[in-house]
């Protein structure tokens, strides 16, 4: 028996060694990173920040529920993403609410913006703060101004004033999908932000076939979420998410360093 699992746990490896060689791209180097925790303004925020941070690029996170959800329930997807040589700001109330700060975060550097859920309208109003923000990565967005700006739902956002010209949105497919039997409704069914809600010049888009709304928050936490409103995948083995937000993080990081959308042929089932 012990043979077997031998036999067997070598079999696994080689497996995996084999489906990081068969990509067909350069997988962005990792870097190693750590979280701290910075103030600014009497500001209190968190930060990802690259231990070599001489090359590395930037982004502002907006979480979900309007970027009132705690930053660390996104730890490991947000340690993946600045492992790809990214520093990953954390937008909380306190710098929302500070447009001077949140600028002054960013150093006045180059950024790019990446939003969950309805941290997408959160992000979207703050463009008009941050000329250096150029572009911006939406998963699942959701267009919350049902809650504080209904006049103008069915209005795009006008960015003809602001420096923001590409959008890269991405949605896990489960976030929207209705069920009969068993019965499901979608955790995205009415206030998805779509594509003609976003009046800039580049958009793209991309979505994930076999994931849902919540895993992209911590194995555990995306657990609680597909046992109760939000549908994820099937397979709930902790490798399954670790392997998504590995794969979600290298997308976005190679997004971000080289402005490119890469579909890697390894991992297609996934993709539309």
């Amino acid at each position: 028996m012990k043979r077997f699992a031998v036999l067997l746990c070598g079999v696994s490896i080689a497996t995996c060694f084999q489906w990081f060689n068969d990509r067909p791209y350069a997988p962005t180097p990792r870097v190693s990173t750590r979280k701290v925790e910075r103030k600014i303004s009497d500001c209190y925020y968190k930060k990802y920040l690259p231990y070599n941070d001489t090359e590395s690029k930037q982004c502002l996170f907006f979480t979900g529920g309007n970027s009132y959800i705690p930053g660390e329930l996104y730890n490991n997807f947000l340690t993946k993403l600045s492992e790809k040589n990214i520093i990953v700001n954390v937008v909380n109330e306190d710098l929302k609410k500070n447009q001077v700060a949140l600028k002054a975060v960013t150093n006045n550097e180059p950024t790019v913006i990446v939003a969950h859920s309805s941290g997408t309208s959160e992000a979207l109003a703050q463009c008009k703060y941050l000329d250096n923000v150029e572009r911006m990565v939406l998963l699942d967005p959701v267009d919350s101004r049902i809650l504080t700006d209904r006049g103008n739902m069915d209005k795009p956002y006008d960015f003809s004033y602001q420096s923001l010209n590409e959008i890269f949105m991405i949605n896990a497919e489960k976030s929207y999908k209705w069920r009969m039997f068993p019965p499901r409704i979608p955790f995205i069914p009415l206030f998805s932000l779509t594509m003609d809600k976003i009046d800039v010049p580049n958009k793209n888009k991309l979505n994930v076939r076999e994931y849902g709304h919540s895993d992209i928050l911590d194995y555990y936490w995306g657990l609680i979420m597909h046992n109760s409103i939000s549908e994820g995948v099937d397979n709930r083995n902790p490798l399954m998410i670790e392997e998504y937000h590995e794969w979600l993080s290298e997308l976005i990081g190679d997004y971000i360093h080289n402005c490119t959308i890469t579909r890697n042929p390894a991992i297609i089932h996934y993709i539309d």
